[in-house]
C-alpha cells in the first residue's frame, strides 16, 4: 500500500467516526439532552457514506 492510499484510508476512517457521531447525536442517541435534529442526522449520514465511498475507492488496486 502507498503511502496515498494509506492517508485516504484513514481520511474515511477520521470521516466514518465523526459521521457516526454527528448521525447518532442527531437522532438522540448521545448525550444527556435528547434533542433531535434533522440536519445534524442528515449532515452525519451523508458523511459517513461518503467515508464508506471513500475508502472503498482507495482500498481497490489500481489497474
Amino acid at each position: 500500500m502507498t503511502r496515498g492510499a494509506i492517508l485516504g484510508l484513514l481520511v474515511a476512517l477520521v470521516m466514518l467516526v465523526v459521521g457516526g457521531f454527528l448521525a447518532l447525536g442527531g437522532m438522540g442517541h448521545l448525550g444527556e439532552s435528547g434533542d433531535t435534529s434533522r440536519g445534524w442526522t442528515f449532515v452525519g449520514s451523508l458523511l459517513a457514506g461518503l467515508a464508506v465511498a471513500l475508502g472503498i475507492t482507495v482500498a481497490q488496486r489500481r489497474r
